[in-house]
Parts: structure tokens; sequence; C-alpha cells
């Protein structure tokens, strides 16, 4: 009897850790779910960026240039404005009264997002690393508690028919 309630002692742990592993990756799961979104609302960013530098007239690159009216420059801004990390200043977009940009904040702005793209992406392989050892962690914790639970009945069934 004292096997079999040490065997239930070490199921019941494995079971916890089992669990605590579980809501670990559910948290990760949170994270790479904002991370994306992140990264979606920057490539949302960056498209408007370029075709605000793909209007603007190439025979005469001046860096004030302003590109055509475009609202979804103010929408990109405020993406920009969101994600500001003082390690990258230089993600903003500055748009005036009009939905316009000048050609060097753009080009400015366009380098900066495909940084911070690059920055998140390489972020995101990382916390897909880390996702797939909790995983793992949580897959083995459970493959060892169904053993032991697979002990404890196979043991329980042994001592009644000894009996």
């Amino acid at each position: 009897e004292a096997h079999c309630d040490y065997l239930k002692a070490a199921s019941v742990a494995m079971f916890q850790e089992a669990n605590a592993i579980e809501a670990e990756t559910a948290a990760y799961g949170s994270v790479l779910e904002a991370r994306q979104k992140k990264l979606d609302e920057l490539g949302e960013a960056l498209a408007t960026i370029v075709a605000a530098l793909a209007s603007m007239k190439s025979e005469r690159q001046k860096s004030s240039d302003l590109s055509d009216p475009d609202p979804a420059l103010k929408t990109a801004s405020e993406i920009l404005d969101r994600y500001y990390r003082e390690d990258n200043s230089d993600l903003k977009l500055p748009v005036n009264e009009d939905n316009e940009v000048r050609r060097d904040d753009a080009t400015t702005a366009q380098s900066a997002v495909q940084y911070e793209i690059d920055f998140e992406t390489n972020e995101m392989q990382q916390d897909m690393v880390t996702m797939e050892s909790l995983v793992s962690k949580r897959d083995n914790a459970f493959s060892t508690v169904s053993s032991l639970v697979q002990k404890i009945t196979s043991t329980g069934s042994a001592l009644i028919n000894n009996l």
C-alpha cells in the first residue's frame, strides 16, 4: 500500500507540473498572438508608406516632396506611434493636415518600420523555440502522469486479484 501511495503522490505532483507548464504555454500563446498582431499592423503601415513614396514624382526627388493625399497615412502614423520604442526613435511618420507626408520622413519611416519588422520577426522565432520546448515538456509530463496512473491502476488490480 505504501508503494501505491507513493505512486499516487508522484502522479499528483506530475499532474500539477503538467498543468503549470500548460498555463505557461497558454501565456506564451498570448505573447505570440500579440506579436503577430503587431507584425500585421507594421506590415500594413509599411505598405502605406511604400505606396506614399511611389506616389511622389520621381523626376524631381527632393526631401521636401509631398506624397499624394492619403487618409491611410494617418492610420500608418497612429500604428507607428503605438509601437514607438526608444531604441528605434525613427519609428514615426509625421503626416500633415492634408494627409500628406514628406519624402525624407517617409523614407526614414520605411527603414525604421522594416527594422522593427525584422526585430519582431527575430523575437517571434525565439518565442516559437521556447513554445516548442514548453509543448514538449508538457507532453512529456502528461505522458509520465499517464504512465503513473496506468501503474497505479495495474497495481490496484493486482492487489485485488491477490485477495
